[in-house]
């Protein structure tokens, strides 16, 4: 307990200087300013996570989306989140916490016995002076940790099949809260790497099986999913008012932070084994996009914290590979690497990820006359005292 106070202690420090600097706690996280072990999934059954949702289902429970499995194809025998809404519903327009119709916020800023409600619902549902309830969301699921942790990543994985495609059954707009302590209210999460047509802290219109979300970290004891709309989803009116049914569709909900105590060895099962499996493919491909992410934005310490400190490649070991980089971030102040198709295999030493890659450098500013390279890229990993660490990288032209 002595050292995770000094911990917390020193992220409230961090922070601080972080923000007075106008740098991220993300970018001090990842620069080696604050020792971590490793990224985890956080949001697992296993690691002492537990789901509640806005209406379970026996036939596709909520206890499914934190097991780890994600695969579409087990959608028929039971895994995933479904929960099928219609009602009262405004898409669109979401509420801050406590707002209501203005008269009756007025009536009830004068009784001192106001009780806002369930704060799983709050800011997601209106009380109407003629009576009734408007939502804007079709429903959460709210994940929450058995400790205060500190996560910056959540990938949500949407029904995606041959036979539910996520283009006509899967999620479509989302948005992630965290839950607030000091203001004891629900926050949103400010995302990072926003796309066009993607400016805002929400997901609109979304087609794919997966939606990886990066965002400012955030210290927080649980998170809420608010799915504010599904492919499926229609919208109609009776009389004055709009009404709206959809169908939510989930397999699984992984969020991505750093751990910072010791890992525990645990004896599991032999089903628990398949599940481990998800978890560490998981665990890979985020090492393998952080990864990626700093080399595109040529920063090396963040890029090194994804390498294992015995790297080995051709005689390259890890300083070697380290000052290799470093005079490619020198040489070109613009720097694109893509990776698409990434493949996940477990060996005897650890793993090796396979992806096709399209990199391009610039010794331009503006970006004009890239070299291209394209091919395919093998990363060996290793895994020490259970955190994912790339051991060696080869190259296929």
């Amino acid at each position: 307990m002595k050292y995770l106070f000094l911990i917390y202690f020193l992220l409230i420090i961090i922070f601080i200087f972080g923000c007075a600097k106008g740098n991220s706690i993300v970018d001090i996280i990842r620069e080696g300013k604050l020792e971590t072990k490793g990224i985890i999934n956080v949001a697992l059954a296993s690691k002492g996570a537990i789901v509640t949702v806005s209406e379970d289902n026996e036939e596709h429970p909520a206890s499914t989306l934190i097991n780890g499995i994600t695969d579409s194809s087990a959608w028929d025998r039971g895994e995933g989140w479904e929960a099928k809404y219609e009602g009262r519903f405004a898409r669109g327009g979401y509420l801050n916490y406590g707002m209501e119709d203005p008269r009756l916020a007025e009536e009830r800023g004068r009784n001192e016995n106001y009780n806002p409600g369930d704060p799983s619902w709050r800011g997601l549902r209106m009380d109407t002076s003629y009576g009734g309830s408007v939502n804007t969301a079709l429903g959460w699921a709210i994940i929450q940790f058995p400790e205060e942790k500190t996560v910056n990543r959540a990938v949500i994985h949407t029904i995606d099949s041959e036979k539910y495609p996520a283009e006509k059954f899967g999620v479509s707009d989302l948005m992630i809260q965290y839950w607030s302590e000091k203001v004891s209210s629900w926050l949103v999460v400010e995302r990072l790497g926003k796309s066009k047509g993607q400016q805002g802290n929400t997901i609109q219109n979304n087609k794919k099986g997966i939606i990886n979300i990066r965002f400012q970290p955030v210290n927080t004891t649980k998170l809420r999913f608010v799915i504010r709309w599904t492919n499926d989803s229609d919208r109609y009116t009776r009389g004055y008012y709009t009404y709206s049914s959809g169908t939510i569709r989930l397999l699984e909900i992984e969020v991505f932070g750093y751990e910072e105590e010791d890992v525990m060895e645990e004896s599991i099962t032999a089903e628990a084994v398949v599940v481990q499996d998800y978890n560490k493919i998981a665990e890979i491909e985020v090492v393998i996009d952080n990864y990626v992410d700093a080399y595109n934005r040529r920063n090396i310490d963040m890029l090194m914290a994804s390498i294992a400190i015995d790297y080995l490649k051709d005689g390259e070991a890890y300083l070697d590979f380290k000052k290799r980089i470093e005079s490619i971030f020198e040489k070109y102040p613009v720097i694109k690497l893509e990776l698409k198709n990434v493949k996940v295999k477990f060996t005897d030493k650890g793993a090796t990820a396979t992806a096709t890659y399209l990199s391009q450098y610039s010794e331009n500013i503006d970006g004009s006359l890239p070299i291209k390279s394209s091919g395919e890229l093998v990363f060996e990993l290793s895994n020490t005292n259970g955190y994912w660490k790339i051991s060696k990288i080869d190259s296929n032209q």
